[in-house]
């Protein structure tokens, strides 16, 4: 096996599997699905969705198929990796591994969204951009309580400051002393 085909296969379930989490997180923030970004979304996830959700049912905003959809595609990647590696396949791992990074993959998602937002807030605060607008509505769910916590000092908003620094605490901590990847070179 060589490294390119490596390289685009494990590509390939990396752009799926954040195409399912951004599913998946639009649907739990409420965000408009009337956006282009976000119909392009659904259009691309639809088809691989909708048999799964036959199985695995929605719970109010939480569309557990596309989470599912998303560890799955990094199990998928997990293992491709090892296989071409020639290291042994440990399930255990595999499971663990794709969840560690499906999880990861899920706080990098609010961290480039609250980014995005605040330097469209500096750029153009006043422009219709639909990727704009969907980094304002994935981070505003996480920012509003960091807002009540520390409100503006002299019209500077401290909350993405607030906010960036518990999710780095949570990628970083929690996700590394909770559930620590088995294969490295994977995860790093």
């Amino acid at each position: 096996m060589g490294d390119p085909l490596t390289f685009v296969v494990t590509l390939v379930l990396r752009v799926a599997a954040l195409l399912f989490l951004l599913r998946f997180v639009l649907q739990a923030v409420h965000a408009s699905f009337y956006n282009p970004v976000s119909e392009g979304i659904v259009r691309f996830t639809n088809p691989v969705l909708d048999p799964v959700r036959k199985v695995l049912r929605p719970y109010r905003n939480l569309d557990f198929a596309s989470f599912f959809m998303a560890w799955v595609a990094h199990m998928l990647a997990v293992t491709f990796h090892i296989w071409s590696t020639g290291l042994s396949i440990d399930i255990l791992a595999i499971l663990t591994d794709g969840l560690h990074t499906t999880l990861s993959l899920v706080v990098g998602i609010f961290l480039v969204a609250i980014f995005v937002s605040i330097i469209m807030s500096w750029i153009a605060p006043q422009v219709y951009s639909p990727a704009a607008i969907i980094a304002r509505e994935l981070a505003e769910p996480l920012l509003a309580p960091a807002r009540r916590i520390l409100p503006a000092l002299g019209g500077i908003d401290l909350s993405p400051m607030i906010t960036i620094v518990v999710l780095l605490l949570i990628q970083g901590f929690a996700l590394g002393t909770v559930m620590p990847c088995q294969y490295q070179s994977w995860c790093g």
